[in-house]
Order: C-alpha cells, then structure tokens, then sequence
C-alpha cells in the first residue's frame, strides 16, 4: 500500500489540472458513444518504468517520468450503453497529444461490468468485474473487484476550494483485435471537477495478477470527477 499526506493544493495547478487533467473512458463502440451521469475517483501516479514497457505495443513511448494513473468509476450510461462500473490503470504517452494538450493514454489493465467483452473487441484490456465508491464527509473510496475477490482499493480526500466546471479531450490510443491496427479513440468531455489529493492506493492482488505488475511506485495527485458526460468517437491512429 502507498499512502500520501494531504495537502493544498496551489489553486492556479489545480486550474490546470482540471481542465487538461482529467483522466476518463469511455468505450468507442456502436455509434453514436454518448454517456452521462459519470461520478469517478482519479489519482495521478508513477509506475514501474520495465513494467510498462514491456506492456506497451511497438511505437508508443510512455512519457520520461513513467506517469499514469488510476480511474475508478460508476456511469448511468446512455445511448446504446446501460448503467455500468469501471476500474482502470493507464500509462502517459509520449506524442499523440489531444487537441487540449493532455497526454494521451494506454490502458494497462482494467474491470469493467457489464461489457467487458465489448471492451475488448474495442482494443481495451477490460475483464469482467465491477467498481464501487463510497463517500463519507470528504472522503471518497473507490474499490474493484474481479471473480467475487477485491483487487483495488482506492482513497483520496476532497480539498475545501469546492468544484469547478471542466471540459476537454482525452486521447486513447489502442490496437484492434479484429485487424490488428491501431486507431485513435477520442472522448471530449464536460462536467465538474473537484480538487482533492491522494490518501491511499492499495493493489490487493497476489503477485501472479496482472494488476500486480503496475503497482504504483509513487502517488501524485488526485481528483473528484462529477456528472460528467462524454462521446467517443474513433479516427486514424497518427
């Protein structure tokens, strides 16, 4: 388990952060992707750099300080998309910027219910499993679960600056089953961030999982994401 000490943040970073920062996905599927009402937990973190590269395809380069992060979160769904939870890990990457300027991002790993294997077809590293949050004062938990079994437990505390509205554009790059090519997934977004900062992040995994490999070496930031709603759509991968 790594912990972090709570702390202000600067209000002109946490500006930043949420309007370039907010790490979220959604699943390029069936056109129109439209889905609202998404609540999430989200903490900045650096990870294991041989990991990470051994996870990557050929051609994608995570950024220099092996950044990333942990998503956990709940969704009402939407247009062809019933209600459904999420948790995920992903890595920053060099190149392939969206249109904002935020990092595009791999995901390593991840639980999703229901549609993991409409995930997957989609290029995502998705498995069968389900997501909570539980929030109490100013404290928010978020945790996942695979097989019956609590693999992630997540908690970050929400700072006293309230929410603010953010919008923007996150790029997930990702290698298509079906034909082996890599697209470009793109999710414009919009919602309410809320500032916050890291307490715990604990992979309850045996060594043998997947997820035990990504283990954050580091936690960095952290964030409150609140009835957000965003559309995915897929272009040529650049």
């Amino acid at each position: 388990m790594i912990r972090a000490g709570i702390r202000r943040t600067a209000t002109s970073a946490l500006l930043a952060l949420l309007v370039v920062g907010i790490p979220s996905l959604a699943l390029a599927g069936d056109a129109p992707y439209v889905v609202r009402g998404n609540n999430h937990i989200i903490v900045g973190v650096s990870l294991d750099e041989a990991a990470v590269r051994a996870a990557l395809p050929a051609g994608l380069k995570p950024t220099k300080d092996i950044t990333g992060g942990y998503n956990v979160y709940r969704s009402e769904g939407g247009y062809n998309n019933p209600p459904y939870t999420r948790a995920y890990v992903w890595v920053d990457l060099e190149g392939h910027d969206s249109a904002n300027g935020s990092k595009a991002r791999w995901v390593l790993w991840g639980v999703t219910g229901p549609g993991a294997e409409k995930s997957r077809a989609a290029g995502y590293e998705f498995h069968d499993g389900s997501a909570a949050l539980v929030e109490r004062g100013a404290t928010i938990t978020g945790t996942a679960e695979q097989n019956g079994a609590r693999i992630l437990r997540v908690e970050i505390k929400r700072g006293d600056g309230g929410c603010k509205p953010v919008a923007g554009m996150l790029n997930y790059p990702v290698k298509l089953p079906s034909s082996g090519k890599m697209v470009m997934h793109q999710y414009p977004f919009a919602g309410e961030g809320c500032g916050a900062a890291p307490v715990a992040l604990e992979v309850l995994t045996d060594k043998d999982h997947p997820l035990a490999r990504f283990k954050p070496t580091k936690l960095l930031w952290a964030i409150q994401a609140k009835n957000l709603s965003f559309a995915g759509t897929t272009t040529a991968f650049k």
